[in-house]
């Protein structure tokens, strides 16, 4: 189970970023507040398996549940971090774009 709650903060985590990428570079910054609200689905979402995952704990060792509370953290971590970095990105890509247009080749 807990495999499964750090795969799904990998994937959530790449979902948000490409998702909100995309819709930045095809409608524009302000279209990235989209991806807050996938954001805040993903956090929300992690924040009820969270709750599932700890009253099913079968061993009640604190230590176990102590390592599942921050493998949680962790994935609203990687969530958070991604939305920032699809930012970062497409800042990036702005700037590519504008540096290549700007400058003629050859």
């Amino acid at each position: 189970m807990i495999e499964f709650v750090i795969l799904l903060g990998v994937l959530g985590g790449w979902f948000i970023s490409i998702i909100t990428l995309i819709l930045m570079l095809v409608f524009g910054k302000m279209a990235g507040l989209l991806g807050v609200f996938l954001l805040v689905l993903g956090i929300e979402l992690n924040k009820f398996l969270k709750k599932n995952y700890m009253d099913a704990v079968v061993s009640n060792s604190p230590r176990a549940k102590e390592i599942a509370r921050h493998i949680f953290e962790m994935n609203e971590l990687m969530l958070l971090s991604s939305y920032v970095a699809s930012l970062f990105l497409y800042e990036v890509i702005q700037k590519y774009v504008e540096i290549v247009i700007n400058v003629p080749a050859g």
